[in-house]
């Protein structure tokens, strides 16, 4: 059976599998790295009260996790992914380009960068470094070489280090549950132990379609990300429960609602998910869940779920995890990057 693939070890020591479960199985190493890079930018204590943070992609996401622990310490944090950043007046400016090259949020750096803003860069290299050095702005750098959505955990590391040398108080993050966590999702666990494995499986055979509310919009929209890029599989997003109001009516027969969980779920979404079970039947319903009851590492528990299924989803649709096809030849064809990068080039010389 095809499923067999993810239970032998020569599958792992293929060039592509190979390199993307290394990057993977580091994933509590890279954010440790990645809060010391952060903690390295020296200690400020300024008065921080409303955030904004730039970012697509994978660096995007980033951003989006930052802005809900912001916003769950009472900071307005608002997330900008355009070419153009919303107007308005920010204590700090958080640009996250693990490239250092992402033309819209380059773009949206600029209409502050002759303001006098606080800026704080997050990225390898790029671009956005040199503006950093040219303009006396922070610049948290991370490791260089890998794919932006592989650099998750060092670019959430090296903003929540930063975070802590302003003075908030973050809440303290168990690393220890969090690789016990991880070691259930390696690729040394055979399928019936493995819930990546399992859910892979069931993936693969279906139509996703990932169902999420408000605690889990994250998550969801991360699973969503790695089964795009990682295993090239186009799947639904949606939150409930609206979604239970309109596409629900459209669920093709061969469609698998895939629900991440919380701990911290509402009663009435828990009931709401038990009668989409019966409505569909449980087979079509499959639910993700992590194992700690804490906010910040469920999160990320969940985040490391997401990764191990699109990669294992990849080796059943034999695809290379690392490559992406489109988006950059669309960078490439894009008139308007090409015309960003050229006005970042004149300001820096």
């Amino acid at each position: 059976m095809r499923h067999e693939l993810l239970d032998r070890e020569w599958m792992y020591r293929v060039e592509g599998y190979r390199r993307a479960f290394e990057l993977v199985d580091g994933y509590v190493d890279a954010f440790v790295e990645g809060l010391r890079s952060g903690r390295s930018m020296g200690v400020e204590r300024i008065d921080v009260n409303r955030v904004l943070l730039l970012g697509m992609g994978g660096s995007g996401i980033v951003c989006d996790v930052a802005a809900e622990i912001l916003s769950s310490k009472g900071i307005v944090a608002q997330v900008s992914k355009e070419y153009t950043a919303p107007p308005g007046e920010w204590d700090l400016i958080i640009a996250v380009s693990y490239s250092g090259n992402t033309s819209e949020t380059l773009n949206s750096l600029l209409q502050f960068l002759d303001r006098g803003d606080r800026v704080v860069a997050v990225t390898s290299d790029g671009r956005l470094a040199r503006l950093g050095e040219r303009l006396g702005f922070k610049v948290i750098r991370v490791r260089s070489g890998i794919q932006p959505r592989y650099a998750f955990p060092d670019m959430l590391g090296g903003i929540l280090g930063y975070l802590e040398n302003l003075g908030l108080d973050l809440e303290r993050i168990n690393l220890d549950e969090i690789r016990g966590f991880q070691e259930r999702l390696k690729r040394d666990k055979g399928v019936d132990e493995n819930p990546a494995k399992e859910a892979a499986i069931r993936i693969s055979k279906s139509h996703p379609i990932i169902y999420v509310y408000r605690e889990v919009r994250l998550p969801g929209y991360r699973l969503k990300c790695e089964l795009n890029e990682n295993a090239k599989l186009l799947c639904h997003y949606a939150e409930i429960p609206e979604a239970l109001h309109n596409d629900i009516e459209a669920i093709p027969r061969d469609g698998l609602i895939i629900a991440p969980r919380s701990f911290r779920e509402p009663y009435e979404i828990s009931k709401t998910i038990e009668a989409l079970s019966r409505l569909l039947g449980e087979r079509r319903v499959l639910e993700l869940r992590a194992s700690s009851k804490s906010y910040f590492e469920e999160i990320i528990e969940l985040f490391m779920l997401s990764d191990y299924i699109s990669l294992y989803t990849s080796i059943l649709r034999g695809v290379n995890p690392l490559i992406l096809h489109r988006i950059e030849r669309l960078k490439d064809i894009n008139a308007a990057y090409h015309e960003i990068k050229r006005r970042l080039d004149e300001k820096l010389g």
